[in-house]
């Protein structure tokens, strides 16, 4: 690797690192700002003609920029995961691993951002639908199983290559066991079938 190339590589990842940084820590301070929020007086009271609370509507919207968060994180995430596996001398088998290793961290991710929208709006929302409250879950429900089964894909396809990986690292790779040795002790030397020997020169 050149100088250029790893300069280049190195400032790649301190972006990378230093986005994913302040997305973490953003989302840590709006859990944090929650947190006191609800803790204000009056925030247990309902908000006029609704059943919700005003610390509901502040939950939901916080989990809401949390979720965004975690969505505008996740392509970053896969990056440093996927940078953090590559190797320049690298196999085909450690290349699939590491570029499904940043799938499998991007769509954990959007799981994880579906999941913080469905508890943080839960009470501000079930309450309004009354008897359809079931109908909440359900939508979560499908919007989670998109990023759930990309996750197992990813997860399936890795299986291979990672096994074949684990295999080398501890029985070795095949082109080492089944390489031949230096001298074939079976084969015929060449005196022994091109040299006549003494006695065929004497008739």
């Amino acid at each position: 690797m050149t100088e250029d190339e790893s300069a280049v590589s190195t400032r790649f990842d301190h972006e990378t690192v230093r986005s994913a940084s302040r997305v973490a820590i953003a989302a840590l301070a709006l859990v944090g700002v929650l947190y006191l929020f609800t803790l204000l007086p009056g925030m247990d009271r309902l908000v006029p003609r609704t059943p919700v609370t005003f610390a509901a509507v502040a939950t939901a919207v916080l989990s809401l920029a949390v979720a965004a968060l975690l969505v505008y994180a996740a392509p970053r995430l896969a990056s440093l995961a996927r940078t953090s596996l590559h190797r320049a001398e690298a196999t085909d088998h450690v290349e699939t691993v590491a570029e499904n290793a940043g799938g499998v961290v991007y769509w954990l991710v959007v799981l994880l951002a579906v999941l913080v929208t469905h508890a943080g709006s839960s009470a501000a929302i079930t309450p309004v639908l009354g008897g359809l409250a079931w109908t909440y879950d359900a939508a979560f429900l499908l919007a989670s199983l998109v990023p759930l089964v990309f996750l197992v894909t990813r997860l399936t396809v890795t299986v291979d290559p990672l096994s074949t990986i684990a295999a080398d690292r501890i029985a070795g790779s095949p082109t080492d066991t089944d390489a031949p040795s230096g001298t074939d002790t079976d084969a015929p030397s060449e005196t022994d079938t091109d040299a006549p020997s003494e006695t065929d020169r004497d008739r």
